[in-house]
């Protein structure tokens, strides 16, 4: 098997993996089982629409569904097949759930502990989820390198949530500040810090990514 066929087998059995286990977790918040959810999410049903972490993984997951039949098309060929347009797509995906990932391990892990945001549906859509979804986009899927001003797209999830976010809890008031971005009324800082957070994560990315990418694209252009 060549490279450009191993690589895609890899990332076609981390996309589906993300794909099938987020839909698990979306059905089983739909179950009796799920009804209360669990951990920190603490809400089921079309409720556990209003976390990021939910809405993350779920973008990412569309993501990673659509690059499988590109993921196909490349082991058949022996050669990458997956568009720019579906890569953009998966960089989105894969930048948000990167947000949910860092926030967890750096936020609340050290504030609730492990138990309450890595057992069960929580593991996989706090955790192995994105990891998956990251590895997968930096290490085996080619097509293209991203500028700087492009990452900016992989913001725009966190922005969006950002805004509804706030307004339901600072004006609205018909949420709790279940993510404690507004403690001691600092609701105008955390608007402007999370995403620039972001950013700086989908930079990282953006460098890991680009730089596989051009190593495959040299071997390439040398005849190797």
């Amino acid at each position: 098997m060549n490279q450009a066929r191993t690589r895609n087998a890899v990332s076609l059995a981390m996309n589906a993996s993300v794909f099938l286990m987020v839909l698990g977790s979306m059905v089983w918040f739909f179950t009796p089982h799920g009804a209360d959810g669990i951990g920190n999410m603490n809400q089921g049903g079309v409720r556990v629409l209003k976390y990021f972490t939910v809405d993350s993984n779920i973008l990412a997951a569309i993501a990673c569904l659509l690059v499988i039949p590109y993921n196909i098309q490349s082991i058949r060929r022996g050669e990458d097949a997956i568009p720019a347009w579906a890569l953009t797509l998966k960089m989105i995906g894969t930048v948000a759930v990167t947000l949910t990932l860092a926030v967890v391990m750096l936020y609340f892990v050290p504030l609730v502990g492990p138990a309450a945001v890595l057992t069960g549906a929580n593991f996989l859509l706090h955790l192995l989820c994105p990891l998956l979804a990251v590895v997968s986009l930096c290490f085996f899927e080619r097509g293209r390198r991203f500028t700087k001003p492009e990452m900016l797209l992989g913001i725009i999830p966190a922005v969006l949530y950002g805004v509804v976010y706030l307004t339901r809890v600072v004006f609205l008031k018909d949420w709790e500040d279940f993510y404690a971005f507004n403690v001691g009324g600092f609701w105008y800082i955390t608007i402007f810090a999370i995403p620039a957070v972001n950013y700086l994560f989908a930079l990282g990315i953006r460098a890991v990514h680009n730089k596989f990418d051009k190593q495959q694209t040299d071997k390439i252009g040398s005849g190797t």
